[in-house]
């Protein structure tokens, strides 16, 4: 895959200057699974609900083929239908901030209510299906459920719903509106990964592809069920120093020597006492 310049610049230092929440390790999830999407030959839009600033929606843009389109839905100006101030889009900072990280891309904008959206008037406005598709609008339980349907009926064989704030304490309707959505539309989607702030989802004969593909991000990653599906859970924080120097070969080469081995003891004890 040719990469634009325009992506290197934003992923090197242009999203920074974007306002919003997009975290380093969900820029690394996503970067791995549009080349994984490459490879395998997986065709489609991008496309988001609850755009904000861009911050997100640039890097799909930048993630486009050349064939393809980037949708950005939002209530920009219309904020007195945002229920529950989750973000404030703004289409004026959001045009700017495309002529300024991603004026080459192809983007189709529309400001409107996405809970009054269908998945067939998203595929007219992307004329086709979406690989990448991330809802992040309103957070409520019927929002989430109805964003996530309308989702999932446009998308594309190998495509994959970037869902946000799901484990987010300050969000607790958008677990509720996942759980809805699972219980009630039943949907031919299942839970792949999580991190930086994201769930991931795709058809069921994807995720065991995609979770190899995130297998090779660097990152803490675990694996745990998840709507009685395994997914891979991925952690980007740093190390703790006490964690850093144990990854180490020298250290875990030395570390059952007898002065080292009393002072890590020492060390550990000290770190219980402390109530660390």
């Amino acid at each position: 895959m040719e990469t634009r310049p325009e992506l290197l610049r934003y992923l090197k230092h242009g999203h920074r200057l974007v306002k919003g929440w997009l975290l380093p390790g969900a820029i690394k999830m996503l970067v791995a699974l549009a080349k994984t999407q490459n490879i395998d030959g997986v065709k489609g839009n991008v496309g988001e609900i609850g755009v904000h600033h861009g911050r997100l929606l640039i890097l799909l843009a930048l993630l486009a083929r050349n064939s393809e389109k980037a949708v950005a839905i939002d209530l920009f100006g219309d904020q007195e239908r945002n229920v529950d101030q989750s973000g404030k889009g703004d289409l004026n900072q959001f045009q700017e901030n495309l002529r300024r990280h991603a004026h080459s891309c192809n983007v189709v904008i529309h400001q409107g209510d996405s809970t009054e959206l269908t998945a067939t008037a998203l595929l007219e406005l992307g004329g086709g299906v979406f690989r990448l598709f991330s809802v992040d609008g309103g957070h409520t339980p019927g929002i989430t459920a109805h964003d996530l349907t309308t989702a999932e009926g446009a998308l594309a064989s190998g495509g994959i719903i970037i869902l946000d704030d799901c484990f987010n304490e300050k969000w607790p309707g958008v677990s509720e509106g996942l759980f809805r959505y699972f219980s009630e539309a039943k949907p031919n989607l299942v839970p792949f990964a999580t991190g930086g702030n994201k769930t991931l989802f795709c058809r069921p004969e994807c995720a065991g592809r995609y979770i190899e593909a995130l297998r090779r991000v660097p990152a803490r990653a675990t694996t745990h069920s998840f709507f009685e599906h395994q997914v891979i859970c991925c952690d980007f924080r740093p190390l703790p120093i006490h964690e850093h120097f144990c990854q180490n070969g020298v250290w875990r080469s030395l570390r059952n020597l007898g002065a080292v081995k009393v002072a890590r003891n020492a060390y550990q004890y000290a770190r219980a006492v402390m109530g660390h």
